[in-house]
């Protein structure tokens, strides 16, 4: 009897992108995981980068910063983030300034933190998914 494919043992948080996921690591939760993990790692204090440069109003490290991020939301499955950081980034390249960002910033921060979030509750479960 066929047995369906592993990777459907294991159901990701439709805000995630299934299809993106399984074609970056086919059925390797061990390897998403370990994924999952380092992105968190990395984002982490690249927001907090992130929002002490918009505070100060330093534009050109909140550029960075935000294009820096930016792939760890495709390597993760969230390509809608990853997408909103792009926009976000080339705002920048046109904002004179921090304050011309301020809507902006604010849809940006809301939709990194649920990210983030969402990524650590994935996480919990692939790390129960794997023991």
């Amino acid at each position: 009897m066929n047995q369906p494919p592993k990777h459907n043992a294991f159901i990701f948080n439709d805000k995630f992108d299934n299809d993106l996921l399984i074609s970056l690591y086919e059925d390797d939760f061990p390897y998403i995981e370990e994924i999952f993990s380092i992105t968190l790692k990395q984002l982490k204090p690249d927001i907090a980068i992130l929002k002490d440069a918009y505070a100060i109003g330093n534009l050109p490290v909140v550029q960075k910063t935000v294009h820096k991020i930016k792939p760890s939301f495709g390597f993760v499955g969230l390509p809608q983030t990853q997408e909103l950081c792009l926009q976000f980034e080339g705002s920048c390249e046109k904002a004179g300034n921090t304050n011309e960002l301020a809507s902006q910033y604010t849809l940006l921060c809301t939709r990194l933190e649920d990210s983030v979030e969402l990524i650590e509750t994935e996480l919990a479960k692939l790390k129960a998914f794997n023991s």
